[in-house]
């Protein structure tokens, strides 16, 4: 505040004014959620990238060895003339992945602003191998956030085009009756795959982002702590008369008087006094230092 805040009707050319008060300074970590309404989500080298490079316009880097993904990709999935929506490859997920392992709790956030997922398996694997990677996959979506198993999911294996997907696809069932089943490569059910999805987004809810609740930390304005340091010295410490200091321009005689009366009103002088506070003592208030007088 300017002089022009402090002047009375007896007193109507203060000479005090205040100086700026510090300026806040944090520390943030900022998470990026990619928006998208479905992902691809499976074990390494289950397909992912394909399927999305057949679905939509985008190119991710495809090759015959796990891990060729290593940021999520996105592509607009057209349904029709008039409908669409964005699908994204998350990098393939191992065992660990919620705790770091391949850079997984890096992908897993992702998912948790999709309104639908893909659960794309490997149909070149044997089918105790593939029970695996579901095991494996729910156990890391759960042990990440449970509620992502909430969304709308599809199973599906991939790979159709080899006799033994298709032979794993019969026994998938028994104990899958959903499991949808397609060749990214040859793009064998992959348009009713589309429309599927596209059902279940359009029943989905929107994913609300949900902060953590801050922690807040009430503290009375007028608190302050005094300690006597090994020199002697008192320190008085506190938000507000920390902040008191830090506005006060001690050059001005006006602007120390004042900045003594607002100590005296906060209780400090007397607080000093209890504590044996003598004359010549050192005070420290932040990084100034006084006299005691």
């Amino acid at each position: 505040m300017g002089n022009q805040h402090f002047a009375t009707s007896v007193r109507q050319a203060p000479r005090v004014a205040e100086k700026g008060e510090p300026g806040e300074r944090c520390t943030l970590r900022l998470e990026l959620r990619l928006l998208a309404d479905c992902g691809i989500v499976g074990v390494p080298n289950a397909g992912k990238s394909t399927l999305l490079s057949v679905v939509s316009a985008a190119r991710p880097k495809i090759a015959d060895y796990p891990f060729t993904t290593l940021e999520p990709q996105l592509g607009v999935v057209r349904v029709s003339d008039d409908e669409s929506f964005v699908m994204v490859d998350v990098p393939g997920l191992v065992e660990g992945a919620h705790e770091g392992a391949g850079l997984g709790d890096r992908f897993l956030r992702h998912l948790e602003r999709t309104r639908a997922f893909v659960h794309l398996l490997d149909g070149a694997k044997p089918l105790d191998d593939i029970l695996h990677d579901i095991a494996t996959i729910e156990g890391e979506l759960r042990a990440w956030n449970p509620h992502l198993l909430e969304k709308p999911a599809l199973l599906v294996l991939n790979k159709l085009d080899l006799p033994s997907a298709r032979e794993s696809l019969e026994r998938l069932r028994e104990q899958f009756p959903g499991i949808r089943a397609i060749s990214a490569a040859t793009r064998e059910g992959v348009r009713d795959l589309i429309f599927a999805i596209w059902q279940k987004i359009e029943h989905a809810p929107i994913p609300e982002t949900v902060a953590p609740p801050a922690r807040i930390e009430l503290v009375a304005r007028d608190a302050f702590r005094i300690e006597r340091q090994r020199d002697g010295a008192f320190l008085i410490s506190g938000d507000r008369v920390e902040r008191l200091a830090a506005m006060t321009n001690f050059d001005s005689d006006e602007g120390l008087a004042r900045f003594e009366r607002a100590l005296a009103r906060m209780g400090v002088e007397k607080k000093l006094r209890d504590l044996g506070a003598a004359e010549g003592d050192t005070v420290r208030i932040g990084p100034y230092e006084f006299t005691y007088s």
